[in-house]
C-alpha cells in the first residue's frame, strides 16, 4: 500500500540490501486484490499498534485460502486469526518470533496446507455475508424476544 511509513520502509529495504526481494506495489484495486492474495504463500499482519482493531485484510487473505501470521494485540486481531487454526499468532514487536513463524509456515508444507484450508473455512463459516447476517439476526431476535439472555451472556456465546 501507501502511507506515512513508506519512505522509511523503502530506506530500510535499501539499507538491508533486499531491494531485489521486496516490491512496493502502491495502491492495488479491490478487483486485483484476490490475485495478489492467491500469489502469496502466507499473509502477514505484523501490527504493533492497538489501533489495529480487527484487520479486515486478514479475512480477505483467509478467504483466499492463505494462512495468516498476525500479532497478539489486545484487539480483535487474534480473534480473527486463531493461533494454530487459521495461522500463527506472535507477540507484537517480536521480530524473532515473527521470523520463526514465517519460516515455520514456509518450511512445513503440511502445516501450511492445513492452516490454509482452515483459514478458508473460517472465513466462510464466520465471516461470510450469510453468516454475519444470521448472527446479527440472532442478536436482534434475542433483544426483542428474550432480552434477559443478553445479561446472562448467552448471546455473546452464540456470536463468538
Amino acid at each position: 500500500g501507501e502511507g506515512p511509513l513508506e519512505a522509511d520502509l523503502r530506506r530500510q529495504v535499501a539499507t538491508r540490501g533486499v531491494t531485489d526481494r521486496v516490491t512496493f506495489l502502491g495502491h492495488v484495486s479491490d478487483a486485483d486484490l484476490p490475485s495478489y492474495y492467491q500469489a502469496a504463500d502466507v499473509f502477514v499482519l505484523p501490527s504493533i499498534a492497538k489501533t489495529e482493531a480487527f484487520g479486515v485484510v486478514q479475512v480477505e487473505a483467509m478467504a483466499a485460502g492463505r494462512p495468516v501470521v498476525s500479532t497478539n494485540l489486545p484487539t480483535g486481531v487474534p480473534w480473527v486469526n486463531q493461533d494454530g487454526v487459521s495461522g500463527l499468532v506472535v507477540p507484537p514487536g517480536d521480530a524473532d518470533a515473527l521470523a520463526t513463524a514465517l519460516n515455520r509456515l514456509l518450511d512445513d508444507d503440511v502445516l501450511r496446507d492445513r492452516l490454509s484450508r482452515n483459514a478458508a473455512s473460517r472465513a466462510d463459516v464466520v465471516f461470510s455475508l450469510e453468516s454475519m447476517i444470521g448472527r446479527f439476526r440472532h442478536v436482534i431476535d434475542t433483544i426483542v424476544r428474550a432480552p434477559e439472555q443478553l445479561e446472562s451472556g448467552l448471546v455473546r456465546t452464540a456470536i463468538s
